[in-house]
Parts: C-alpha cells; sequence; structure tokens
C-alpha cells in the first residue's frame, strides 16, 4: 500500500513542488492550505505529515502540538518546514520529528521523508 503524506502548505509554489516530487517518489500526496482545517486529519490519519510554520489563522508550531497531544495522531511523524531562524530549536519545543529549512533541496526533503516512512 502506498504511504500517505498530507502536505499543510498556504504558498502555492511550494506546495506544488513538493506534491509534485514526493508524488514521483510513489507516495499517495493530500493537502491543506490553511491552519484551521486540521479537524479531519484523525479521521483518515496519513503517514506522515509535512507543515509549514507561517500559516493562516494557526501556526504550525500550534498544530504540531494539538496533533501530538491526541492519541489517534501522536505517532504521525511531523517535518515542521520553514526559513524561521533557529528552526531546530522551534521543532524541538513543538514536538516536532524532524525539521526542514526553506529553502530546501529536493533529495534532502526525499531523504527525510524516506527515513521516516520506512517500515
Amino acid at each position: 500500500m502506498r504511504k500517505k503524506i498530507l502536505v499543510i502548505e498556504d504558498d502555492p509554489d511550494i506546495l506544488e513542488i513538493l506534491i509534485s516530487i514526493l508524488g514521483e517518489e510513489g507516495y499517495t500526496m493530500s493537502s491543506i492550505s490553511d491552519g484551521k482545517d486540521i479537524d479531519g486529519i484523525a479521521i483518515d490519519p496519513p503517514d506522515l505529515i509535512i507543515c509549514d510554520i507561517w500559516l493562516p489563522n494557526r501556526k504550525g508550531t500550534e498544530i504540531c502540538k494539538i496533533l501530538k497531544a491526541e492519541i489517534a495522531t501522536a505517532k504521525i511523524p511531523f517535518i515542521l518546514i520553514s526559513t524561521a531562524m533557529d528552526l531546530k530549536e522551534i521543532a524541538r519545543q513543538c514536538g516536532a520529528d524532524a525539521y526542514v529549512e526553506k529553502p530546501f533541496h529536493i533529495k534532502e526533503m526525499i531523504n527525510t521523508v524516506k527515513t521516516y516512512l520506512r517500515a
């Protein structure tokens, strides 16, 4: 079965790149562009989440904390992406499993995703 990745990103160009490169790797891709639309994640949980920090209505760090606090979504690997300074510390504080700095190298993103989706 193909692994499902949810991308939470409001920049359409970055969203398109992520969906394209990870889709070519064989993953099933879905997306949300707004930080308030996370309620359905527990109903049909993805195998991995990639989330920007700066989103409309809710920061990615808050989304991470919410999902990591819920039993149904706590074990989903969460990769935080951003141009924010000190992203490593921000990711640690919110409970993200990994982080990738923007602008990211495609190979780095693919390798990070593969690391967390190994069966």
